[in-house]
């Protein structure tokens, strides 16, 4: 049994559910960089992704309302959890989503794996959790596999590089967000929050910009949409429900799913090097959630 940080009360973590709901995502994942990088070659923006996907997403979560117990889980919830939970979420998306227009989708994944590597620096600053030297080890050499990955030269990384390793780094705060969030935040509250946070921060921002999708970029926003509902909902069971250990571990496998999508649907090869930067980042962040003496939250009944 193990009792959640600002939670009501105390539940037993359920480590199958979480494990079953991170293998789903290994394949999830892929599908949602494959879906951004058609899109943009249907025309569309950034913005005007995120924007459209953002009112789909929330369009498509509201009837759930209907029922009794989300309502109560809405009104229930913990807003300042949710904010802080919603503002890393929404920040990591739109950075993973601008870089995916150019970049190789097996690089993008790639460099997302250094997000253990910052969830343990920002556990280390934000909350004082120790650092063992071997963790330090491990932080060098993901860093080294992620500039093999991105091999800098005269002009340094691009800045569609630099966007994906800020993005890993406000995955990272995310994570923590979804793991000291209060019991009495079911996991319904934290998707319906999320992406009423995108609806209305991408509506904004992207709004002005957007014109009527067509048929086809429909069909594929449609599909974006609720791949991402999916995807929120296993990072949530898994980061709620599982040790952080099991969660990245078995979350590495995205890499085969990326690279398969990307050499069968957009002709991305990696080379040796790439491999090579992908297997020191793999080893590092397993190093690293292998040292965290963080215990798994536990939460509500899933809904």
């Amino acid at each position: 049994m193990a009792r959640t940080e600002g939670g009501s009360g105390v539940i037993a973590a359920r480590p199958v559910l979480g494990a079953t709901a991170i293998l789903a995502n290994t394949i999830l994942v892929p599908f949602i960089g494959t879906t951004v990088k058609m899109l943009a070659a249907e025309g569309l923006s950034a913005l005007e992704i995120l924007a459209l996907r953002g009112w789909l997403t929330f369009l498509l979560l509201t009837p759930l309302l209907m029922l009794r117990r989300n309502r109560a889980a809405v009104r229930a919830a913990d807003l300042r959890a949710h904010a802080v939970h919603a503002a890393f979420a929404v920040s990591t998306m739109a950075c993973f989503y601008f870089a995916l227009r150019t970049l190789p989708l097996v690089t993008v994944t790639a460099i997302n794996f250094t997000t253990p590597i910052f969830t343990l620096l920002l556990a280390s600053l934000l909350y004082g959790d120790r650092v063992r030297p071997l963790g330090w080890l491990a932080l060098a050499i993901g860093f080294a596999g992620a500039m093999l990955v991105l091999r800098p030269g005269m002009d340094g990384i691009g800045i569609d590089a630099m966007v994906v390793l800020l993005g890993s780094l406000l995955a990272g705060g995310m994570n923590i967000a979804v793991r000291r969030m209060p019991a009495r935040s079911t996991n319904y509250a934290v998707l319906f929050y999320f992406s009423l946070a995108g609806a209305v921060v991408y509506g904004l921002v992207g709004g002005p910009s957007v014109s009527m999708p067509t048929q086809t970029q429909f069909i594929w926003l449609l599909g974006l949409a609720m791949t991402a509902i999916a995807v929120h909902g296993c990072i949530t069971l898994a980061y709620r429900l599982a040790s952080s250990v099991l969660v990245g571990a078995l979350d590495y496998g995205r890499i085969v799913f990326a690279a398969l999508l990307g050499y069968l649907l957009f002709d991305e090869v990696p080379d040796v090097l790439d491999w090579v930067g992908i297997a020191m980042i793999i080893a590092s962040g397993l190093v690293v959630l292998r040292l965290s003496t963080r215990r798994p939250a536990a939460v509500a009944p899933a809904t």
